[in-house]
């Protein structure tokens, strides 16, 4: 979690805390103590819902983060896939060439060789 989810939890749970303490040792009327306390549910509700909207934008930016780093290897690797694939294209091409000339080599030989025998 991020300092500011910690810091607002903190606050949520002092908040929460706080105003129980205060009210329940107030030396208050019950009415007067249960209109406090919906009051105090009033704003442990709000907060509550700021929390979580706090935590959701996070949660939006950590995503956005990821995606974007995401896109970036994705993109780096099938580059790099793509420059190996050239490379080994060229390196096959290379050997097939070498291949081609070595067996019209040994053709020659062997015509030659055929040539020499027949004489």
């Amino acid at each position: 979690m991020s300092k500011s989810t910690n810091f607002l939890g903190g606050v949520l749970i002092g908040t929460i805390i706080g105003g129980l303490a205060g009210i329940l040792m107030a030396p208050e009327s019950g009415k007067d103590t249960i209109k406090k306390l919906k009051d105090l549910s009033e704003d442990f509700a709000d907060n509550v819902k700021d929390f979580s909207s706090e935590a959701m934008e996070q949660v939006g930016t950590y995503k956005e983060n990821l995606e974007e780093k995401v896109e970036t290897l994705s993109s780096k690797v099938s580059e790099k896939v793509g420059t190996l694939k050239d490379q080994l294209e060229d390196k096959l091409e290379e050997a097939k060439g070498t291949i081609k000339e070595a067996m019209d080599e040994l053709d020659e030989e062997a015509v030659e060789e055929e040539d020499d025998n027949a004489v």
